[in-house]
């Protein structure tokens, strides 16, 4: 079995990786960056420009994939394909490629075409992939922690996004002995959350997923102590300000992601 794309048997690719295993495939990344932003230009009445509508956000979006499958003969071709169409025919997993891995929500199609001379046993194949989550994320999650104080002036937490798009925050709140209220005030946008639970007492901690949108006490729900917006990181450096009424200790995690 040939497991090469033609116009890349001389050049290096990186490992491919579903799951956390990897496949033996010699593979090209075909296109990963049509993006599709939800915003429209309506008309403006009686002047110049347009009024832009919609959240701005990124729809899902779709990569694909180029492989050369060969066999020795047709039934060997088709057993070939079928091997590959198997791993990438599956719901909602991980594929792992040079720099960090993407969420596959399906496979959206496949197209083969027969190599000149070859009909039968090898061709190019295309394989496409639906992004519900239209991100590439780093391997590893980033963390930093700070200090929760009691005086007028606070303490800050500096957080540096290296990705291209703006990340979520799981946001962990340790108490030294009991901290009713906590406020985060995300400096470069002034957008602010607060935390006023009277039961969080240590041992306790408190969790607040940005992404999911959840606030717990260990495993209790504490939405209802929660107001403000669920705060992110922008690119760049994000400053954040902590101000409580007691001491403790902040946690900040995060994982860097990118467009393409």
């Amino acid at each position: 079995m040939t497991k090469q794309r033609a116009k890349y048997t001389a050049k290096i690719t990186y490992p491919l990786i579903v799951n956390g295993k990897q496949l033996p495939y010699q593979y090209s990344l075909e296109d990963n960056a049509d993006l599709a932003v939800r915003a429209k230009a309506e008309k403006r009445g009686y002047s110049h420009g347009s009024t832009i509508t919609g959240d701005g956000y990124i729809d899902g979006k779709k990569i694909k994939l180029g492989f050369l499958i060969s066999g020795t003969n047709q039934a060997d071709y088709n057993k070939n394909l079928n091997e590959l169409l198997r791993i990438f025919y599956q719901r909602d997993y991980k594929l792992s490629t040079c720099d960090g891995y993407y969420n596959v929500a399906c496979m959206a199609s496949c197209a083969a075409k027969w190599i000149k001379g070859y009909k039968g046993v090898k061709a190019d194949v295309d394989v496409t992939l639906l992004l519900a989550d239209p991100f590439r994320y780093a391997d590893e999650e980033n963390s930093k922690a700070g200090p929760i104080i009691n005086d007028d002036g606070g303490a800050t937490v500096t957080v540096v996004n290296m990705g291209s798009v703006d990340t979520p925050l799981t946001i962990t709140i340790i108490p030294r002995e009991t901290l009713s209220d906590i406020t985060v005030r995300h400096v470069e946008t002034g957008k602010i959350m607060r935390v006023a639970d009277t039961l969080l007492t240590r041992p306790a901690m408190l969790t607040v997923d940005t992404k999911a949108g959840t606030v717990r006490r260990d495993t209790y729900n504490a939405i209802n102590a929660f107001s403000g917006h669920f705060l992110t990181a922008k690119p760049g450096t994000n400053n954040y300000e902590i101000k409580g009424s007691s001491i403790g200790k902040i946690v900040i995690q995060w994982r860097n992601r990118w467009l393409a």
